[in-house]
Order: C-alpha cells, then sequence, then structure tokens
C-alpha cells in the first residue's frame, strides 16, 4: 500500500476545511492508518499564524499537539539527505524553500504527495496527489 505525505496546506486542509478535500483524497484518508508530515510544514504554520494569515480556534502550542497526534501523524525531520536532494532536485522546480524540502523529503522516503499547489502536481520527479 502506497504512503502519502501531506504538504502543509493539505495538513491544514485535513484540520480545518476538510470538506474542500476531493473525492480521491477523501478516499485515501479513510484507507490510511497515518501520514507523513515533513518537518517544514510545522514553520510555516508556524509563520502563517505569526502574521495572522491562519486562523486557529485554539493557541497555536494547543493546535500543533492536536494536529500532529503521533498515532495519525509521522512526522519527519530534515536529514542530511533530504536537505541535499532539496537542492539538487532534477530538472527545473522553482525556489521555495519550502516545497523544495517537502518534495525532497517525499523523494527520500518514496511518498505521495497530497497537495494542491500546481507546481508539484506538475513536477514528474515526485509523486503527488491533487488534494482539492
Amino acid at each position: 500500500m502506497p504512503s502519502y505525505l501531506l504538504d502543509t496546506c493539505a495538513w491544514l486542509d485535513y484540520h480545518l476545511r476538510p470538506e474542500i478535500l476531493g473525492g480521491k483524497t477523501q478516499s485515501v484518508i479513510r484507507s490510511q492508518k497515518f501520514f507523513h508530515l515533513s518537518s517544514i510544514s510545522l514553520m510555516e504554520v508556524s509563520r502563517k499564524n505569526a502574521a495572522d494569515d491562519l486562523e486557529l480556534s485554539m493557541p497555536l502550542d494547543e493546535w500543533m499537539r492536536m494536529a500532529t497526534v503521533p498515532d495519525l501523524f509521522h512526522l519527519l525531520d530534515i536529514t542530511v539527505p533530504i536537505a541535499i536532494d532539496a537542492y539538487s532536485l532534477p530538472g527545473d522546480f522553482h525556489k521555495d524553500p519550502a516545497d523544495r524540502l517537502i518534495v525532497a523529503t517525499a523523494r527520500v522516503h518514496q511518498l505521495i504527495i497530497i497537495t494542491s499547489d500546481e507546481k508539484i502536481l506538475q513536477y514528474p520527479h515526485v509523486r503527488s496527489l491533487k488534494s482539492r
């Protein structure tokens, strides 16, 4: 059975707006015991929260504990192979460091990225599934 990595937006949608997830993504969610999450997503959510670009129903530290329950989310740290791959991705990929780390994490761990990001969805060197 394939394993999946939620990118930051898919992770937020999963928790805050599950109704906008597409039928295929909802089917995958029902079939999986857990999902992988890149540690860079924690920083992205913290940044969005600090910039008031994200409305959470509870303080950030409580939301993070709820949204990273180990039984459902396996947090993947940025390792040396991931850091190297992020800046040696084959082909043409944009410069956003978080997206590079998410793609590299999926490649190193052989995961399918669930995302709504068209740049990732169109990148031929990683497997992806459209989240919405």
